[in-house]
């Protein structure tokens, strides 16, 4: 059985503004997390634990974005707790022997965008979702072997 939402309650994500050099800012489209899960499900093991890693060194950026100006305000303080939170999870199930198989990585993925509508972190879970898929789904395509 998958934890897949209603199309009423589908999460909705945005990957990063871009600045170009003529100082136009672009917003991306918003992306729905369950059609880059369908994608993730696909994936190897291996590009699955390649997504993940991403999916994690994009959340360290944001826990120094919370920390970095002082004094650290209490909400961004809890902020960066949660992001610890959510990187302890996804290193664990980076370890061979506690991986969660693909439908249960998906499962992380959806809960930790869900909690960080609660904490107004929605942005920095897009960005990660968006680069992790971006690295991830196209360097997979190549890399794939064809056999006929």
């Amino acid at each position: 059985m998958s934890g897949r939402p209603s199309d009423a309650s589908r999460l909705m994500l945005r990957g990063p503004k871009v600045q170009y050099g003529d100082g136009r800012i672009v917003t991306p489209r918003s992306f729905d997390l369950e059609d880059v899960l369908t994608e993730f499900l696909r994936l190897s093991e291996d590009a699955r634990g390649d997504f993940l890693g991403i999916f994690s060194h994009s959340l360290t950026v944001d826990i120094r974005i919370a920390l970095l100006d002082r004094p650290v305000s209490d909400a961004d303080a809890d902020r960066a707790y949660q992001v610890n939170e959510w990187l302890h999870q996804l290193t664990s199930c980076l370890t061979p022997r506690q991986r969660r198989g693909a439908e249960g990585e998906a499962q992380l993925l959806r809960d930790i965008a869900i909690g960080s509508q609660r904490i107004g972190m929605e942005g920095a879970i897009g960005r990660a979702v968006a680069t992790a898929a971006g690295n991830t789904f196209t360097s997979s395509k190549q890399s794939a072997v064809v056999v006929s």
